[in-house]
């Protein structure tokens, strides 16, 4: 979802490569402290993350944090493109606290594979600006993952936990109804408001504004599903303070209107 920050990412490429994986040879992925992204060309293999299950099959794209391992068992034989990158990893755009630690996701459009291709490509024909043409290649493969699902990159190189940012999130999960600036926030851990955005980003992903964005969102959601409120008392209530606002935020970021929303998900309460 939020786009801008492949621009701002430290995206380091260490390898683009295709392999093919047999049946029968069962496999473990570790990333050790760095990104891999694998996309399936052909083929299907059941996985095991932690104690997650589940399969991967052709035209998905996985997505594996620095430092967690994956473990596959073919169910036909597979060919995959395996990208290695540093600098950056993936969070769950919905949860700004997320400690996931594996996405797979879909590209029915094959526009991701499109990228891939150029890039393994450039890599196998090397020459002036190639290393230039493969960042721009992997920032078009990010985007395309991140306006099509709800996820989110951040700055890995940075992970130091910051207490300020910590009293930040509980101040913002504490008065999200109310109007929240970032002079307010800046002034209440006494550092520079344009230093704070950028620490604040390394740490969670997101700006301070997104985050209170996606906080007002979770408890509309909630609201939604939960109660009977009526659409636009809820705007009041998680700190829009105007329906038309609410609305139009809420459905870029569930790609449904609030009363959609209602609709879908709650069976119990009656549709405002």
């Amino acid at each position: 979802m939020y786009i801008s920050n492949v621009n701002s990412a430290s995206i380091k490429l260490k390898s683009i490569v295709q392999e093919n994986i047999t049946l029968g040879q069962d496999l473990s992925l570790l990333s050790e402290d760095e990104l891999v992204i694998i996309y399936i060309h052909k083929g299907s293999a059941s996985y095991r993350h932690n104690h997650e299950e589940g399969e991967i099959k052709k035209r998905d794209l996985i997505i594996l944090n620095p430092n967690y391992q994956l473990d596959l068992s073919p169910i036909r034989k597979i060919e995959w493109i395996k990208v290695t990158l540093s600098g950056v990893l993936f969070t769950s755009s919905l949860e700004a606290n997320s400690q996931e630690q594996l996405f797979i996701v879909g590209d029915k459009s094959q526009s991701i594979k499109h990228y891939l291709d150029l890039a393994l490509m450039e890599m196998d024909n090397p020459f002036r600006g190639s290393e230039i043409i493969l960042k721009k290649l992997l920032e078009c493969v990010m985007v395309h993952v991140l306006r099509n699902n709800e996820l989110s990159i951040k700055d890995s190189t940075t992970q130091v936990k910051h207490n300020e940012i910590e009293i930040i999130q509980t101040y913002i999960r504490e008065n999200f109804s109310k109007k929240i600036t970032l002079d307010e926030l800046s002034d209440l851990v006494d550092i520079n408001k344009y230093y704070l955005i950028r620490l604040f980003k390394q740490q969670t992903g997101l700006s301070p504004i997104d985050y209170l964005i996606h906080v007002r969102l979770e408890e509309a959601e909630k609201l939604l599903s939960q109660s009977n409120v009526t659409i636009s008392k809820i705007s009041d209530i998680v700190g829009f303070h105007s329906p038309s606002h609410f609305s139009k935020t809420f459905k870029e970021s569930n790609h449904m209107t609030p009363s959609s929303y209602r609709k879908k998900y709650s069976a119990d309460h009656a549709t405002v």
